[in-house]
């Protein structure tokens, strides 16, 4: 069982370190941030909404880190707290658990799965802003 699992566990963090580092995440938030300050969403958090369909513990890891920087009660910290519980790791349970038994065809579970983790933002923005902002 390790050894299906090991190449995906690898791939996933080679991608997700090649995305952190490369600074496309810099340029994208620079692009999108006028549209974050209309619809009240801080651009701090869209590395979290990006990362958390990945993995969990690297949304985690940037959650605490936004803690540690804004504070668990400020508008960053309790949206990032209800994003972090309104969404799923979607990629992680079609790599690993899908892969694990041999399904093949998973279009239309990532396109659902995806669908559920973008309607999670979106619930958690309005959510947090109707309570908190």
């Amino acid at each position: 069982m390790i050894k299906n699992l090991f190449p995906t566990f690898i791939a996933m963090i080679l991608a997700i370190n090649l995305f952190v580092n490369s600074g496309f995440l810099d340029f994208i938030l620079s692009l999108l941030k006028p549209i974050f300050n209309v619809i009240k969403f801080p651009a701090e958090l869209f590395p979290l909404a990006l990362v958390r369909p990945i993995s969990a513990n690297a949304s985690l890891a940037y959650l605490n880190n936004i803690f540690t920087v804004h504070g668990p009660d400020s508008f960053i910290g309790l949206l990032g707290s209800v994003m972090q519980g309104c969404t799923d790791t979607t990629f992680y349970i079609i790599s690993l658990y899908f892969g694990c038994i041999g399904i093949k065809k998973i279009r239309y579970s990532l396109f659902a799965g995806l669908c559920a983790d973008l309607i999670g933002i979106v619930a958690s923005i309005v959510i947090v802003n109707l309570f908190w902002g």
